[in-house]
């Protein structure tokens, strides 16, 4: 096969990926998206939400930028709220509930019918490097796609390894692959990496929920959007898509309902000391003290082993039960990351009062992977080892799929300028 020439090459098709992508192709370049699986493109790893305490204004920046973020999430979300409106103005935080499945399908819609912008299937293994400038990358397939400027948007699959008490397997997320070769060349062009966690809750049976022992939290009662596009509407109902004018899953208790848009509420629940006990007998079992985890957490979202360790004082501790879509029974168990044992999470998540018979569709894990330290980039999120490479998203250190989106659009951006022959594009301060 010949090679094939593009002018911005995209690697990855996470949220830094989908706004890279389409940053660079609305710019006129000539891009292409290479991602291990088309069919997840755009997928929600994790929380179902976009949103919320420092990272809901980054959600409204991508947008002011002509970024999709704010536009995919106010098309799918399932509920909406503005919160700590107890507080002042400066931490309030507009968060949305998701349905994960529709936010990826209109994303992946969204790329495909974006112009000059190609959609492909393929692991990345390598860097084509000439001198100190990149020159393109290479396929598991030893197919070569050439260009001058590179965005690598890796996510959790760089050299991922997913972690579940003793049990562990290589991927970027549950049921996928890792990129395990392109670390190597990273390391080979002289780039120091290190080591990343992070961690998912299990997902439960909405069908095996005890409601009535939850408190209920309802979307909002006024009309919010993350895009300025649909704020300033004058129809909120325009943005309501037809899949959400058809009834919810009815195993969710819906009392009253919004009148501006069908929402599905979320569910509050505490931990129980008894929950407390199981995990401090269990410590021995769990990765993140066994010494299977090597890489360094995030810090503002710990595994639910690690509250009880670093807050042993506290009795009990605060879990959301979030719905995962308008037409399905799985429910994040929001707070409730772990990775430990199978049958220690059965355990662990049967001792709150709401979940005594619930069944897990899914169980929790850990994932740990490479990342490229950022202090190796430019504030334009160009390497400086590498010239016409950029950097976004997990592979830099971030968390959250907003963190990520937000570099997105800076890299493509930065990606379309440079092989345009333009200075790179910063945001000052002011």
């Amino acid at each position: 096969m010949k090679e094939q020439f593009y002018d911005v090459i995209v690697v990855g098709g996470g949220h830094a990926g989908i706004e890279a992508s389409l940053a660079a192709a609305r710019m006129g370049a000539r891009t292409l998206l290479l991602t291990m699986y088309l069919d997840t493109i755009g997928w929600m790893s994790c929380n179902p939400s976009v949103g919320g305490s420092a990272k809901g204004h980054l959600v409204r920046e991508i947008d002011a930028l002509g970024g999709e973020m704010a536009r995919l999430i106010d098309r799918t979300f399932i509920q909406i709220r503005m919160l700590n409106q107890s507080k002042g103005p400066a931490v309030h935080a507009l968060r949305a509930q998701a349905d994960k499945k529709q936010y990826a399908w209109l994303a992946q819609r969204t790329l495909e019918n974006t112009p000059n912008l190609h959609v492909k299937q393929a692991t990345v293994e390598g860097l084509l490097v000439k001198g100190d400038a990149v020159q393109g990358v290479q396929t598991q397939f030893g197919t070569r796609y050439r260009a001058k400027a590179v965005v690598l948007t890796t996510g959790t699959f760089l050299g991922g390894r997913l972690i579940t008490g003793n049990s562990v397997v290589q991927g970027g997320r549950a049921g996928e692959g890792a990129a395990l070769h392109l670390s190597t060349s990273l390391a080979e062009l002289g780039f120091r990496l290190g080591r990343l966690k992070t961690g998912t809750p299990p997902r439960l049976d909405a069908r095996t929920i005890d409601f009535s022992k939850t408190e209920i939290q309802y979307g909002s009662d006024t009309p919010l959007f993350f895009s300025f596009e649909h704020a300033e509407a004058d129809d909120p109902a325009a943005v309501t898509p037809e899949w959400l004018k058809l009834p919810p899953h009815p195993v969710y208790p819906l009392p009253r309902q919004t009148d501006w848009r069908p929402q599905l509420p979320c569910y509050m629940i505490y931990t129980e000391p008894q929950t407390h006990d199981i995990i401090r007998a269990n410590l021995d079992r769990a990765p993140l003290y066994t010494g299977i985890i090597e890489g360094v957490g995030p810090r503002y979202c710990p595994s639910i082993e690690d509250k009880i360790v670093r807050f042993a004082h506290k009795e009990s501790h605060q879990l959301f039960l979030e719905p995962e879509g308008w037409h399905t029974t799985e429910v994040y168990l929001q707070g409730g990351n772990t990775s430990l044992p199978e049958d220690v999470q059965w355990e662990m998540v049967r001792s709150i009062p709401a979940l005594r018979n619930v069944e897990l569709m899914r169980v929790g894990y850990a994932v740990e992977y490479d990342y490229v330290p950022p202090d190796q980039l430019h504030a334009w999120l160009e390497t400086r080892h590498i010239e016409g490479l950029f950097h976004a998203g997990q592979i830099n250190g971030t968390t959250g799929y907003e963190e990520a989106a937000a570099q997105g659009i800076m890299a493509g951006i930065n990606a379309a300028l440079k092989v345009q022959g333009k200075p790179p594009f910063t945001l000052g301060r002011d």
